[in-house]
């Protein structure tokens, strides 16, 4: 088991049924605790640490809706914990994401409030086992969505900090701290004092042509990054929040996808994050199918998550036809 390496998590693993242009896949709300549970239980032996997206809510629930009873993503701190008090030790652990529900302030708020009943649920369940809150995903772009997330953090860090769990950010935009000349540098500059850590979107360049190269890239574009946030707040942690190839179909980087590439990746990023001490979230834990659209025209709009698309492909797991979770193996 690596130290430093994770995996970014959902539960949303299930297969599509039915024939396009209406095929489904399963309701998000409808994988239980249990579910979950079963999950993390196929993670553990190889990850400590997963990483979330958000709790659950969307824009067809109101924000009065308990926040235990949204889709599915509300669900995984608690079955985290549950799985840690069976083992009677933390196996796995949980950084928590807050999903951006903006511009509907009354939404924003439910999910932040949700995301510390659930940190506060599972750690009453066994402590330690939600450690930090992640403010957003790759919504940190401009002027505008820095200083929405910084708002975020400042009025939520202290209520953390009574919980003893951290805040920070998840974002792909963190190489804009290295350009002086961005047009939201000085907010950056400003989110990042205010994070106990940023977790880095990084993934291999377009048409790179191996995981190796791959790995190189994005080690490159991490230490630019590291040396950026260390002038500004050398208290910040800084690690990977997303990295992964996937195993088949057409990628927003139009790289190779197979098995035998994503392994090798798997393998070279755990690698350089041991050596380098950087922890860093695999994207990710399990194969997602609903990410390539089968519904979607052809060709798409954006290949890489139409029917033939690489998005549903970037999980070490997959969900068989038997209900089984597999390894993927070259």
């Amino acid at each position: 088991m690596s130290q430093f390496l994770g995996v970014a998590f959902q539960p949303y693993v299930g297969r599509w049924t039915g024939t396009p242009p209406n095929a489904t896949t399963p309701w998000w709300n409808s994988y239980s605790v249990q579910d979950i549970v079963r999950m993390l239980e196929v993670i553990a032996p190889k990850f400590n640490k997963i990483c979330t997206y958000g709790m659950g809510y969307a824009g067809y629930h109101q924000p009065t809706t308990p926040w235990d009873r949204v889709d599915s993503n509300c669900r995984v701190a608690l079955a985290a914990a549950e799985l840690n008090k069976q083992r009677g030790r933390v196996v796995i652990e949980v950084a928590q994401g807050i999903y951006q529900q903006l511009p509907n302030a009354a939404l924003q708020q439910a999910e932040i409030e949700a995301a510390f009943s659930a940190a506060k649920a599972a750690n009453a369940v066994y402590p330690n086992t939600v450690t930090s809150l992640v403010f957003t995903n790759e919504y940190v772009v401009n002027v505008e969505t820095t200083n929405a997330v910084n708002a975020m953090i400042v009025s939520h860090k202290q209520k953390a900090r009574d919980l003893n769990v951290k805040v920070g950010v998840r974002s792909h935009t963190f190489g804009e701290i290295a350009n002086p000349h961005s047009h939201f540098h000085n907010e950056l500059k400003t989110l990042i004092q205010n994070c106990d850590f940023i977790l880095c979107n990084l993934y291999p360049a377009a048409n790179t042509a191996t995981p190796q190269q791959g790995v190189n890239g994005v080690a490159q574009a991490f230490n630019t990054i590291k040396t950026s946030v260390a002038a500004i707040n050398p208290r910040c942690k800084i690690m990977i929040g997303e990295t992964g190839w996937s195993s088949q179909g057409i990628s927003f980087n139009n790289t190779v996808n197979n098995v035998k590439n994503l392994l090798a990746y798997y393998e070279a990023i755990d690698k350089w994050a041991f050596e380098q001490q950087v922890t860093t979230y695999l994207f990710e834990a399990f194969d997602e199918p609903w990410k390539s659209n089968q519904n979607a025209q052809v060709p798409p709009e954006n290949p890489w998550s139409g029917p033939n698309g690489a998005e549903g492909h970037y999980g070490l797991w997959y969900l068989n036809d038997r209900g089984e979770y597999t390894e993927k193996r070259a």
